[in-house]
């Protein structure tokens, strides 16, 4: 350690009153530092920083951990400020142990310097961080400390928020005659939903994002019901009513040590609602930031991955429909010409709105129809085929509509195609119970060795939606009819039937 750091860790041990203060004294001013001492006077500026408060002597312990340094905290905050910086919530939750048992806001507790901690003058400009670390302390300690049951002094938390602009929900809450347990109860089990939003609505007010995560006095929000997400999409259209949204950053969000609302999602088998398409048009990039964060664990209940996907080319849908002028004009060109979108190639053939009102935005002339090969093209910031995509949304009847017209197959490869999670196109049509239309015998005339070879590949339980063995004979029937029509066009007209 440099003599510099022994003088600040001497400097340190006086301000806060150590009772080992001389050791640290004498250690700056021994024979054997004092050489690096002067050098460190002569080529430091020697101001005291958060690190040197926070760094640990040579035995590995923290010179900050005794009363002194919470009696005159004040003191080593304004110390910090002069330096540009400021006490942080990950400082007050850093371990100062070696086995992680003990933190500064343990040392805080256990000295009395709490209420130093939570002072505007600590979080001046940062409310939101303060009650995160708020919530990071022991209910027993909050209790003692402001004697709001847990929750944060509610003159502290106004003052705090109207110097950076904000109201206190609880007072706007007032307006409408209503409180926070009054809000937390109208998602519970006998519940009066209606009748708290009636009270907000008479008072000239909504359901704000404010209100919704508030905490308690354990951290938890009103997604701690059931009840708040069965009625999630309609609190989600009412704060897109007023201008207001759920960022991912909300669903994150930790406060104290409970379950984030994502977490509560995932609990509540609901992250179907959170990843609904119709909250996420325009927010693409949000909406894969926030299934970054979904744990693999979650995946298998009510959304799957697949169901992701679904979701998302459904959002990209909403996101970038409105780029394309979809009618009976429409030519394939136009299909076919990507939309403008950083980052990916979205074709408007591959958005869910073209295929939901196939039959008016396919292109009308004859000459100028889709093709299976303009369905193998790649679209969207997956990277899906359009024909991966018509399929999960349910539109395989207009992919075999498409084949018949154009007398393009869809091919074995195609339906042993993977998406992105390595589920072919075959299985994915399994589970939608439509093997029955992929066997259809005129989709496989001429081509029974690979309707055959694709069977093999059909799942041992997915085998009783088709009658193979009757497709098979039906099949061989089309290939001779298609035989018998292709030789009486290579053989011309007749004799006997007229010029």
């Amino acid at each position: 350690m440099s003599g510099g750091l022994y003088i600040k860790q001497a400097i340190i041990a006086a301000l806060v009153e150590h009772p080992e203060q001389e050791k640290y004294k004498t250690r700056a001013f021994s024979g054997e530092n004092l050489t690096a001492m002067m050098e460190a006077i002569a080529e430091q500026g020697n101001k005291l920083t958060k690190s040197d408060f926070l760094s640990p002597d040579d035995e590995g312990k923290f010179i900050i951990d005794t009363p002194g340094f919470w009696k005159n905290f004040d003191k080593v905050r304004d110390i910090v400020a002069k330096s540009g910086e400021k006490f942080a919530l990950e400082d007050f939750t850093r371990y100062l142990d070696k086995n992680e048992t003990r933190n500064l806001l343990d040392s805080a507790r256990e000295h009395g310097g709490l209420g130093k901690i939570f002072a505007v003058e600590t979080f001046q400009g940062r409310f939101d961080e303060m009650e995160r670390l708020w919530y990071k302390v022991p209910v027993p300690a909050r209790r003692d400390l402001f004697k709001n049951d847990g929750l944060l002094d509610p003159a502290l938390k106004r003052s705090m928020l109207a110097a950076e602009g904000r109201e206190m929900p609880e007072d706007n809450l007032a307006k409408a005659g209503l409180t926070a347990a009054d809000l937390r109860g109208a998602f519970q089990e006998r519940g009066n939903y209606e009748e708290v939003t009636r009270k907000l609505s008479a008072a000239g007010d909504y359901l704000r994002k404010d209100y919704l995560l508030l905490p308690d006095s354990s951290g938890d929000t009103v997604f701690y019901y059931q009840g708040a997400w069965d009625k999630f999409d309609d609190i989600s259209r009412n704060l897109k009513a007023h201008g207001e949204k759920f960022d991912t950053a909300d669903f994150v969000r930790q406060v104290g040590y409970v379950s984030n609302i994502l977490t509560r999602a995932a609990e509540r088998k609901s992250l179907y609602r959170v990843f609904s398409a119709e909250h996420w048009e325009g927010r693409l990039g949000d909406m894969l930031e926030l299934w970054s964060q979904v744990k693999e664990g979650w995946k298998t209940a009510t959304m799957t991955a697949k169901d992701f996907d679904t979701a998302y080319a459904e959002a990209e849908s909403k996101t970038y429909a409105s780029n394309v002028s979809f009618g009976a004009t429409t030519s394939k060109a136009q299909l076919l010409t990507p939309i403008d979108a950083a980052g990916a190639t979205i074709l408007p053939i591959g958005l869910k709105a073209f295929w939901d009102n196939f039959a008016v935005n396919q292109p009308g002339a004859v000459n100028d129809a889709l093709s299976v090969a303009d369905l193998r093209r790649t679209s969207g910031f997956l990277g899906a085929s359009v024909l991966m995509g018509a399929v999960k949304f349910g539109h395989f009847d207009k992919v075999v509509d498409i084949s018949r017209k154009s007398g393009e197959p869809i091919t074995l490869d195609d339906f042993l195609s993977k998406d992105r999670h390595g589920n072919t196109l075959l299985n994915i049509l399994a589970e939608r119970s439509q093997l029955a239309q992929v066997f259809s015998p005129d989709l496989w005339a001429g081509r029974v060795d690979d309707m055959k070879a694709l069977w093999t590949h059909v799942r041992v339980n997915d085998r009783s939606q088709v009658d193979i063995a009757q497709a098979e004979v039906a099949a061989k029937q089309a290939t001779l009819k298609l035989q018998a029509k292709d030789r009486f066009k290579l053989g011309g007209k007749k004799p006997g039937f007229g010029m």
